[in-house]
């Protein structure tokens, strides 16, 4: 039995307080429910940093690259410093990423850390971590889908424009098709979000927040 089963079994009940077995299996569904919400967050925690690690060392192997251009081949077809602007934008770009989901993580750890064992405390603990999914991880990851799926790409297509020796504006329609490409991406990303935070998030956040608010009462 899951959470919102075994609160929808509880309130159907007559009985005014909450003890022995249905307590027993409150606490077991929220710890089961925090878990998989652990797990969901972890694997997204660990797709982001190889995600960030991935863009950071491509982009620091053109940064490389480029200068290397410029030292030994003479600034071919222009290259300039703003060229070695590309890559380290691009490389900034996925570090914040990956810092911003680290620097979140611990900081709702720590938050996490002051709820006690109680049945109001595990409940307690569970809206937390919904509001934080809800507020501070959402604005979050709408960062990263904006750097990661935006920013990262475009500056990759024209460091890599410029690492072959041609003028940006060669391949100026695979650039903008690859902006057009990014640009919804990141739209989609971020309205998927949204639509999931208001769809699931805020209403199961809803209903614990009325469970501890009747459990408070009895």
């Amino acid at each position: 039995m899951n959470l919102d089963e075994l609160m929808s079994v509880w309130q159907s009940q007559d009985a005014a307080a909450l003890h022995g077995l249905n307590e027993t299996q409150l606490r077991l569904a929220l710890r089961q429910d925090e878990a998989k919400r652990e797990t969901w967050r972890r694997a997204e925690r660990w797709i982001i940093y190889v995600m960030s690690a991935v863009f950071a060392a491509g982009m620091a192997l053109f940064l490389v690259n480029m200068i290397l251009l410029m030292l030994y081949r003479d600034a071919p077809n222009g290259l300039t410093g703003w060229d070695l602007a590309l890559p380290v934008v691009g490389a900034c770009a996925a570090v914040i990423s990956g810092r911003a989901i680290q620097v979140g993580h611990r900081a709702q750890a720590l938050r996490e850390q002051r709820f006690g064992e109680s049945l109001r405390e595990q409940l307690n603990r569970s809206i937390a971590q919904l509001d934080y999914q809800a507020t501070t991880l959402h604005r979050t990851l709408m960062l990263v889908i904006g750097l990661l799926a935006g920013i990262c790409p475009i500056a990759l297509n024209l460091a890599l424009s410029r690492l072959n020796e041609k003028p940006i504006s060669d391949d100026g329609y695979m650039t903008f098709w690859l902006s057009l490409i990014c640009v919804s991406g990141v739209a989609l990303g971020v309205w998927q979000l949204r639509r999931g935070t208001r769809e699931v998030v805020l209403p199961h956040k809803r209903r614990l927040e009325a469970q501890l608010k009747e459990l408070d009462g009895q």
